[in-house]
Parts: C-alpha cells; structure tokens; sequence
C-alpha cells in the first residue's frame, strides 16, 4: 500500500497502536522512501481491549510514544471510548493534532451516548481554553507539505 500511496501522489497517515508500530513499521517505511517530511503519524491508544497488541492509555504511554516518532513528524492522537477525552486533551498540550467522533468513542460520558457534534464542539471548547485554533483546510494542507487546491 505504501508503495502505491508514494506512486499516486498521496500523502500517507501512519496509524499506530503501539511503540512497536512506529519503531518497526512506520520507520522501516520511512527508511525505504516511502514518505517524505513531514510524517503524518496517527497514535490510537485505548484499543488493548479489542486490538493485539494495542496500547491502553496513560500519560506516560503517550509521552513515551511521542518520543518514538521519527524527527520531522506532525503527530495526532486518537482514542478509543474513555480514553479519547485525556488522550485528546494530553495530545493538544502537548502540541499534537487530534481526532475525535463516533468512530472512536460512542459515549460523551459515562452511560450518555454522544453524537458527533458533541465531540466536536467538546474538543473546540476544550482548545480555546488553551487558546488554540483549530487549522483551515488550507492551513492543515501547508503543515503536511501538500499542494494547494
């Protein structure tokens, strides 16, 4: 698939479950020219319940994983259920990107289901406290180094 990616002009999101991902696979990869700077890396934590070899989320599994990323890499963070609201915040403090939605997480708290929306706008609020702005299109494509629309 890399290979495909490189040969269509497309920039690749490394997802990774664990340090194993971006130190074997992810760097191997890199190594071999399959993705120029800056990498796009996507750590999913809080999947050890459902996915081998995933990793649960915890601050110090976080910080220990972005020590790991390959210089020049743009990082994002995503999480699984309870996990995604620290994971997230953490990942924003830290200055990482984030995803967050129904895809990861079905619950806005304990026993209450989200919709997408809520996520969202619990995110926005969360990132103007910090006074942060999440990036336009425009912007977004600028970091990963893509050509303009």
């Amino acid at each position: 698939m890399a290979k495909l990616f490189l040969e269509k002009g497309i920039k690749p999101e490394w997802e990774v479950f664990s340090p194993e991902h971006i130190v074997q696979d992810v760097s191997r990869l890199i190594a071999k020219g399959y993705d120029k700077p800056p990498y796009f890396i996507n750590m999913v934590l809080g999947g050890d319940r459902g996915f081998q070899g995933a990793m649960p989320y915890n601050s110090d599994t976080l910080n220990f994983m972005i020590r790991q990323l390959p210089p020049q890499s743009i990082f994002c963070v995503s999480a699984i259920g309870p996990a995604q609201l620290p994971a997230t915040t953490q990942a924003l403090l830290l200055g990482g990107h984030v995803r967050v939605g129904l895809e990861d997480n079905n619950y806005y708290r304990a026993g209450e289901l989200a919709t997408n929306l809520q996520l969202v706008e619990r995110t926005l609020r969360i990132m103007s406290e910090l006074q942060l702005e999440p990036a336009s299109a425009p912007e977004a494509r600028a970091m990963l180094n893509l050509p303009a629309r």
